[in-house]
C-alpha cells in the first residue's frame, strides 16, 4: 500500500494551495509526478483523474495532485504561480515522504494540460527547477485561435465560443478573448517560449489529444508540437492523435493510453 498524505499545505495565498500525495513502497526512493487537474480554469479538485492517477502509483510512481486557484479568483498567472509554490514545496519534502526530488514530472489534461506544458516550458529556464517530462493531454494552447480550429475539424462543438467574454479562456486572462489577441495568446504556453534564452534545454514532451475532441481540436495540440519542434531543446518530443479520443473519453478511457504515458515516463526518467 503506498503512503498517503492529504490537504498538505504548499502555499498561503487561497484554501486552494493544497495538494495530496501518495508514495508506493519502493527499495529506493521512486520518480515524483505532479498531476495537474483539468476543469477549464475554474473548477475541477485533487480528487480527479484517479484511474490516471493509480496507474501511475501502480507504475511505482510517487503522484502529486495539486489544487491551484480558480480563475474566478485570481487570474493569470496566479495559477503558474501556484504550481511554482507546489514543485518547491515537494522539491523540499522529498525526504520527509520518500521520493526523489531529482525526477519529477508533470502531467495535466485540458486546463491541466495547459498548466503542465506552462510549467515545464517556464520552469525550464532553472535546471533546480526543471522537470524531467511533461505530459499534456488535450490543452488549448492558443487561445485567439481556438474557434477556428475547432470549426475546421467538423465535429460538433460542445462548446460555446471561446473568444466570448463568459469563456473559460477569457475569465482566466481578465479580459475578452476577442478583444485583447495579444493578452489571450500571452497567455499561452507557446508564447513562454519566447521567454526563455536560445538553447535552454525542455523537458522530454509527450503530447496526446483526440481526433474527436469536441472541446478543443487536436490542432492546438499540433502547434504546441510545432512551437517545441522549432525550439528544438526537448530531449525527446512526442504528439499522439488519438482517432478515437474525445476529451478524456473513448482512446483515453483505454489501456494504451496511460501505458503510453508509463513508458514515456520510464524512459525520461532514466536520461
Amino acid at each position: 500500500m503506498p503512503t498517503e498524505a492529504k490537504d498538505l499545505r504548499y502555499a498561503q495565498r487561497s484554501a486552494r494551495n493544497v495538494l495530496d500525495l501518495a508514495v508506493p513502497a519502493a527499495v529506493a526512493p521512486p520518480p515524483l509526478v505532479m498531476f495537474i487537474h483539468g476543469g477549464a480554469f475554474r473548477m475541477g479538485d485533487k480528487a480527479d483523474g484517479a484511474r490516471e492517477r493509480q496507474a501511475l502509483v501502480d507504475a511505482g510512481y510517487a503522484v502529486a495532485s495539486v489544487n491551484y486557484r480558480y480563475s474566478t479568483e485570481a487570474i493569470w498567472p496566479a495559477q503558474l504561480d501556484d504550481l511554482r509554490d507546489a514543485l518547491a514545496f515537494l522539491q523540499r519534502s522529498a525526504v520527509q515522504y520518500g521520493y526523489d526530488a531529482t525526477r519529477i514530472a508533470t502531467f495535466g489534461p485540458s486546463a491541466g494540460g495547459h498548466l503542465s506544458a506552462s510549467c515545464g516550458i517556464a520552469f525550464a529556464a532553472s535546471a533546480q527547477t526543471r522537470p524531467r517530462a511533461s505530459i499534456i493531454w488535450y490543452p488549448p494552447v492558443d487561445f485567439p485561435t481556438m474557434d477556428a480550429d475547432i470549426e475546421a475539424t467538423g465535429v460538433p462543438r460542445a462548446t460555446g465560443r471561446n473568444d466570448a467574454p463568459d469563456s473559460p479562456e477569457s475569465l482566466l486572462i481578465g479580459a475578452t478573448v476577442r478583444e485583447h489577441p495579444e493578452l489571450a495568446r500571452a497567455a499561452g504556453p507557446i508564447a513562454r517560449l519566447g521567454e526563455l534564452a536560445p538553447g535552454t534545454k525542455l523537458p522530454a514532451m509527450l503530447i496526446m489529444h483526440g481526433a474527436l475532441d469536441p472541446f478543443i481540436a487536436a490542432a492546438q495540440s499540433r502547434k504546441l508540437h510545432a512551437a517545441l519542434a522549432s525550439f528544438g531543446t526537448a530531449p525527446r518530443l512526442e504528439l499522439g492523435v488519438l482517432p478515437q479520443g474525445t476529451h478524456g473519453g473513448g482512446d483515453f478511457e483505454q489501456p494504451a493510453a496511460m501505458a503510453r504515458v508509463i513508458a514515456f515516463l520510464a524512459e525520461s526518467f532514466r536520461e
